[in-house]
């Protein structure tokens, strides 16, 4: 990460129709490893993401129909980066002038993220850094296992992450 940059590139993430046959497709033909499996989305260890599409749509327009159904679309590809500092990062874009698709908004799994597009129209999305997420649910007295549920992140990694500070 540059040194004034507030966020880095973390992953591509891909919208596809069936997460299973793709899933089964990155795995089997291009020779992907699973890093994180949630069902809706997958990490693969090599920086690549795939989510289901319609979930994708509702997450983000809040309607699993937006758009034009093609998964090809602009739209329907984001560049992610992560944070340790939304507010800051927010205020920085809000000063560049970016055209956002939504604001800071707190996704199903509780993280803090905010979308916009860059100047040819791809959608990018900066999140806050999953441990900075867990550590911010604990400190409003969520405890490991309501962030686990909530986050849907398996508990022996969110209680790593909030050991982390203990070390």
């Amino acid at each position: 990460m540059a040194e004034n940059s507030l966020f880095s590139f973390h992953s591509t993430v891909l919208f596809v129709q069936d997460v299973e046959i793709s899933k089964k497709f990155y795995t089997e033909v291009m020779g992907e490893e699973i890093e994180l499996d949630l069902g809706k989305n997958i990490g693969f260890k090599s920086a690549l993401a795939i989510w289901d599409g319609n979930y994708g749509r509702n997450v983000i327009f809040g309607d699993e129909n937006a758009g034009d159904g093609d998964f090809s679309s602009k739209r329907m590809i984001e560049l992610y980066y992560e944070t340790e500092d939304m507010e800051k990062t927010f205020e920085n874009l809000n000063t560049a002038g970016v055209e956002f698709v939504h604001g800071v908004t707190a996704q199903p799994w509780c993280q803090l993220t905010v979308r916009f597009l860059d100047p040819d129209g791809h959608m990018i999305e900066v999140g806050e850094r999953m441990d900075v997420c867990v550590k911010r649910l604990a400190s409003s007295g969520m405890s490991a296992d309501e962030i686990a549920t909530s986050t849907t992140m398996p508990p022996e990694i969110v209680k790593y992450m909030l050991e982390m500070d203990e070390r």
